[in-house]
């Protein structure tokens, strides 16, 4: 079958890449976490931005989570009723 293939508002057609997204809300901190495939907490390197921290795998680049500070004002709030609280396993 090849891989899945999605069509553009353009009429193209795009390579859909799949990955797991693990992610956590904390509603009393306000901090929205996700991390994606390939995050290893024992070596990614943090990099602050303007919205919490970039996490990068330093092997590779590539960035490997999200870290979001008050994220009630950067996110969609449809996003952060999806995301279980801290503890509680689920992949979105």
């Amino acid at each position: 079958m090849g891989e899945p293939r999605a069509s553009s508002r353009c009429g193209g057609f795009a390579s859909l890449m799949l990955m797991r997204i693990d992610g956590h809300y904390d509603p009393a901190a306000d901090i929205a976490w996700l991390r994606f495939e390939g995050y290893d907490p024992a070596t990614v390197r943090g990099e602050e931005t303007d919205t919490g921290l970039r996490e990068i795998d330093p092997a590779t680049g590539r960035v490997v989570g999200l870290e979001y500070w008050h994220a009630s004002s950067t996110l969609p709030a449809e996003l952060l009723t999806l995301l279980p609280p801290p503890g509680v396993t689920a992949v979105v």
